[in-house]
């Protein structure tokens, strides 16, 4: 066959090619799930106070060609449980379309409050955001004592009251669930003049150990500090030592809660 006739049928082969379609970045309108925050006082995530304060934040919106008021809005949904339940309960709604942006949400002592909420913007919904918590801790007067304390006046506590535990003094908390963490609010002021300072309490889950580490939160002379348990139990708190720490409540953080520890 002749060059000059192979050329004109190849020609004519790639004419009856189709092109091939050039690939779509189209992305679809999306509205993310806006951010929940709680700010409840200097523990954090962790209150010694009956409120805790919410903030959410607009989540992000991506509506190409999106025309009109946006019309932003959230819903919320709250559980509340006790801080020691092993399982979360059903979501409950708190408020729909709302536009404010801040929220004081009251809190029970030794209470577990959540939220999650979803944004609507040009008629559009978010699915709904990840749970954030609080926990308040219970109060040292409604803590089960085994012996003597000594109530001494504590400003870091809403009644002003903290309990110096006597030697051989026990304070029990029962029904800790498997994998919380769990520990004392305290108060441990700067070193003196003379150069002594007070010593944290000691807990543990009854017949275990106390572990020899701890970890938590700390501001200025107010400590909250916990342990890890594997096992279901009671909880005792104790202060061997001679210069005890006033201890002004207990927080238990089940594993279903975040953990927020710096």
């Amino acid at each position: 066959m002749p060059k000059k006739l192979v050329l004109l049928v190849l020609l004519a082969l790639l004419g009856t090619l189709t092109p091939a379609a050039a690939p779509s970045f189209a992305t679809a309108p999306t509205v993310e799930p806006p951010g929940t925050y709680f700010r409840s006082g200097p523990l954090a995530v962790y209150a010694v106070t009956p409120w805790a304060h919410l903030r959410i934040d607009r989540g992000g919106v991506n509506m190409p060609g999106a025309t009109g008021p946006e019309n932003l809005t959230w819903d919320a949904q709250v559980l509340r449980a006790d801080m020691r339940a092993a399982t979360p309960p059903p979501w409950r709604n708190a408020f729909t379309g709302t536009t404010v942006r801040s929220h004081v949400l009251a809190i029970a002592p030794g209470q577990v409050v959540c939220v999650r909420a979803r944004q609507h913007s040009w008629g559009a919904t978010s699915a709904w955001s990840l749970l954030t918590c609080v926990v308040r801790a219970r109060e040292d007067q409604s803590v089960r004592r085994k012996g003597p304390v000594r109530v001494v006046t504590d400003g870091h506590y809403l009644d002003r009251r903290a309990s110096i535990l006597r030697s051989g003094t026990r304070m029990v908390i029962g029904g800790i669930p498997a994998g919380a963490l769990y520990g004392p609010v305290f108060t441990k002021p700067a070193l003196r003049p003379n150069g002594t300072v007070c010593a944290p309490p000691v807990w543990t889950i009854a017949g275990r150990r106390a572990p020899a580490d701890a970890f938590g939160v700390s501001q200025d002379a107010l400590h909250l500090w916990f342990h890890h348990t594997k096992v279901a139990g009671t909880a005792v708190v104790s202060s061997p030592y001679t210069r005890r720490c006033a201890v002004g409540g207990f927080v238990v953080v089940p594993r279903w809660v975040p953990r927020w520890i710096p």
